[in-house]
């Protein structure tokens, strides 16, 4: 799951827990960033407060303020953290199916990552569409996220072009128009279905995403012969 994979969501015990300094801030850094995607996709971006962030994460207002310093920041940290981490769960799981082919291997992707979005629709609302209120200042970590994706689906289409069931990389390009379709997807349907339909569009993202990159890759090999 997106916000369990970041850590512990609840507070510390309390007095002696015999936690490293290291491993307290982690802990706080971590329930702040749970929080902050919790609280933005249920009340939205604009109307969360810092006091909405500090009450689910069950801090103190000033520890808040020694990690970030504001609501922006805090929610920038808590997009890359989740997306990271979705990310790292979906190649340790993909990446590492022995005898998949590829096309199974691209519906497995996205099938996982639907399911995680689905059962956790507050934080698929701040990621999807809660960032496109942020403004300005989550454009570039939008576009960092962005680019791990590509670089994700390119690491899946180089097993099947290893397997010898796709003949070469698909344009950059078309991949970047994929993952913008993708999104746009996303969020239409978390705006007129709810998250937990997100599943149903997996047929759909992989079969365009098998299509794009055989019909490139063929393309590449017919131009080179050409």
């Amino acid at each position: 799951m997106i916000v369990e994979a970041m850590g512990e969501s609840g507070p510390l015990p309390k007095g002696r827990h015999g936690l490293t300094r290291e491993q307290v801030v982690t802990s706080q850094y971590s329930r702040l960033c749970t929080a902050v995607l919790e609280a933005v996709g249920e009340l939205g971006y604009a109307a969360t407060t810092v006091a909405d962030i500090v009450t689910r994460a069950q801090v103190a207002r000033r520890t808040f303020y020694s990690v970030f310093g504001g609501k922006d920041e805090c929610f920038a940290a808590a997009y890359d953290l989740a997306v990271g981490s979705a990310l790292e769960q979906l190649q340790e799981t993909v990446t590492g199916l022995v005898g998949v082919s590829f096309e199974d291997r691209v519906r497995i992707s996205f099938e996982i990552y639907l399911r995680v979005l689905a059962v956790e629709p507050a934080a698929a609302r701040a990621l999807y569409i809660e960032t496109l209120a942020a403004g300005p200042g989550l454009v570039e970590h939008r576009a960092r996220v962005h680019e791990r994706f590509a670089d994700y689906i390119l690491a899946v289409v180089r097993v099947g072009v290893r397997a010898g069931e796709v003949d070469s990389e698909p344009d950059r390009q078309l991949i970047d128009m994929l993952l913008g379709g993708i999104d746009d997807r996303v969020r239409a349907c978390l705006h007129t279905r709810g998250a937990a339909a997100l599943p149903e569009l997996a047929p759909l993202f992989a079969r365009t995403a098998v299509t794009i990159a055989r019909t490139s890759s063929r393309e590449g090999v017919d131009h080179h012969n050409a």
